[in-house]
């Protein structure tokens, strides 16, 4: 086997990369990948960048004389830190040539020194989000004590394809409304995120260590968190004066407003029980994709591989379900 060693490599040396980034098939976005004049790589190479420029991020590289053959970017996670109470951090990034034959084998001296490192920090939880098919890193993980939590599948709406003015607005009960959320609504909405989430699948509810309570937390922080400034829109259901129900949404972000494509997110919506099946799901959708026309081309959203009703719902309103999948690992330190 080919000796390689691993370092932390200097921002000066970050150009580096940009070779195995390039014959990465496991490039962010990758669904826009045939779209004309939508450079994928110097998109991940500026995403990369600016992790290190603005988050308390690293980056070690596994090379070869001056060849990189893999890297991985780590950063801490304040906002799971503060919830948690013990010191999170994230792989945000991680890469390996797939021409190498010893490839796996890069992968976890990887995952050895991002380990060594956080630990050193004082760092107890590590969350790493692989797409499906990145067998080399999945298997590195599993190697290195990472537990499968989740399987989320991204999908998304291109307002290009399918006009939005072609499609129908949902249908709601009578004393229902759609309005925009306001500061005033906070109590409210927390109060329809618990409820709604309360016995979730999601990443947070699978993993024992964190537990119940705690996991349904993170979604009464998500809400808090979007109306002080991590969206742009967060949409309100309204019966009778009582709040039923939420989504939540964000605008391209500056590096994305630098792809030929503008994509905007759907970051999470939350139904309170007594008022499932009703079409507020939809409803909810219809409007941010209302918010989003003409300010974005494609908007994208996860759900979990097996959440049929959210599913059922993209389809209506002409999302494609399944645009790529990926999963969520936790190891504790």
């Amino acid at each position: 086997m080919s000796k390689f060693e691993i370092r932390p490599l200097p921002l000066e040396r970050i150009s580096s990369i940009r070779p195995l980034l390039e014959q990465s098939a496991l490039k962010p976005l990758r669904y826009l990948i045939y779209e004309p004049n939508v450079d994928l790589d110097e998109y991940w190479f500026d995403l990369i960048v600016d992790l290190l420029q603005n988050k308390n991020a690293s980056i070690f590289a596994a090379s070869r004389d001056e060849d990189v053959l893999g890297l991985l970017t780590y950063a801490d996670n304040p906002w799971e830190t503060a919830i948690l109470g013990k010191r999170a951090g994230v792989i945000n990034h991680f890469v390996v040539a797939s021409s190498v034959l010893y490839s796996e084998h890069v992968a976890r001296g990887l995952l050895e020194k991002i380990i060594q490192y956080a630990a050193a920090q004082g760092i107890q939880f590590l969350l790493c989000k692989p797409y499906t098919d990145a067998t080399t890193i999945i298997h590195a993980l599993e190697s290195q004590g990472f537990l499968l939590m989740d399987t989320v599948v991204d999908c998304h709406y291109d307002f290009r394809r399918f006009p939005f003015r072609e499609i129908a607005r949902p249908s709601i009960p009578d004393d229902m409304v759609i309005r925009l959320a306001t500061s005033n609504d906070e109590e409210a909405l927390m109060t329809v995120a618990r409820a709604a989430f309360q016995t979730h699948f999601g990443r947070y509810h699978a993993d024992e260590n964190i537990g119940q309570e705690l996991a349904t937390r993170f979604y009464e922080e998500w809400i808090k968190s979007s109306l002080n400034g991590y969206a742009d829109w967060v949409c309100v259901a309204e019966a009778a004066g009582r709040i039923a129900g939420y989504s939540i949404w964000k605008k391209p972000s500056s590096l994305e407003r630098g792809l030929n494509v503008r994509v905007a997110h759907y970051s999470i919506a939350g139904i309170h029980p007594d008022y499932s099946g009703r079409g507020l799901f939809t409803a909810l959708t219809y409007e941010g994709m209302r918010l989003l026309d003409g300010l974005a081309d494609i908007v994208e959203g996860p759900t979990h591989v097996n959440n049929y009703g959210v599913q059922y719902g993209y389809t209506k309103l002409h999302w494609r379900v399944c645009s790529d999948a990926r999963i969520s690992f936790h190891r504790w330190l």
